[in-house]
């Protein structure tokens, strides 16, 4: 059994080399590279080079874009290796090793599942990093939902909050951009594929899965089921997406403290108890 991880990331890596040979290298980051270049939604779903995310995305890379395309690879591609690196370090080498081979197919194609782990490790920290899947693929920013069934109101307000500030502000730059957009979801709606083990699963059934999975999971305190939610909910379900699960180290051993804010009667009752521990004055 101990073998089996290096199996699996051994396996998963020459399975990436053989996507590098079929397709290139970084053929999701191209689209991202040629999109912030416009326009945006010039190719449908399921066709190379397709852009599928709303503007802002292509705003906020707008500046590396502009690097020539070899050097915009390396660049997001290394930044991907070196951040699933840093979020599997805690289990030591011996056991990140494998795993990080396992995430070898996101960091050749250059997808966007790189940043989602990290939202996975630090989001329930840092709610504002939830605008990031709710602005690309939408279905998995399903931190609100944890957020608001375990009743943390000011991490629920910081998460949506941040999300409409930088949709407005993207909006206000470029507007025809988000109309486009808007149009390119309503007719493109249902064109792309999801299969499990070659069984069509729609996104219809797996998101409210997803999110009733995530609200069992904050009412039991159980965080795995974030990241796993994310992963069902995601409008394409396939393997890559399960390179998420890579900001499980970091999310399990980082519990932060509940927010006494966000409870009244957690409040109430450390006041009294704070009253009490002063004594008589």
């Amino acid at each position: 059994m101990t073998d089996l991880p290096w199996l699996c990331g051994v396996g998963i890596t020459a399975y990436s080399a053989v996507i590098v040979a079929t397709v290139g290298v970084g053929y999701d980051a191209h689209a991202y590279w040629l999109a912030a270049r416009g326009p945006l939604y010039g190719a449908a779903p399921n066709t190379p080079d397709a852009y599928l995310y709303s503007p802002a995305f292509t705003q906020a890379i707008w500046p590396l874009a502009q690097l020539p395309w070899p050097v915009f690879c390396a660049v997001w591609l290394g930044a991907a290796g070196i951040v699933f690196a840093l979020l599997l370090r805690p289990l030591g080498w011996r056991r990140a090793l494998p795993l990080w081979l396992c995430c070898t197919p996101e960091v050749v194609s250059g997808n966007v599942f790189w940043l989602f782990a990290v939202v996975v490790a630090l989001g329930l920290r840092r709610p504002w990093l939830w605008a990031v899947p709710a602005l690309t693929k939408i279905t998995p920013a399903l931190g609100p939902v944890w957020f608001a069934v375990r009743r943390e109101w000011s991490r629920l307000g910081i998460s949506v909050l941040a999300t409409a500030l930088v949709g407005a502000l993207s909006f206000a730059l470029d507007p025809a951009g988000w109309w486009a957009w808007i149009e390119f979801l309503r007719s493109n709606l249902g064109s792309t594929t999801s299969q499990v083990g070659g069984l069509f699963v729609p996104p219809v059934v797996r998101i409210p899965v997803a999110v009733a999975l995530v609200a069992w999971g904050a009412w039991r305190d159980r965080r795995w089921t974030i990241p796993v939610g994310m992963v069902l909910a995601n409008p394409v379900f396939g393997s890559t997406a399960l390179v998420v699960l890579a900001g499980l180290p970091l999310l399990l051993r980082d519990r932060a403290p509940a927010d006494p804010s966000d409870d009244p009667a957690r409040s109430a009752g450390q006041a009294v108890a704070d009253r009490g521990d002063a004594g008589p004055s």
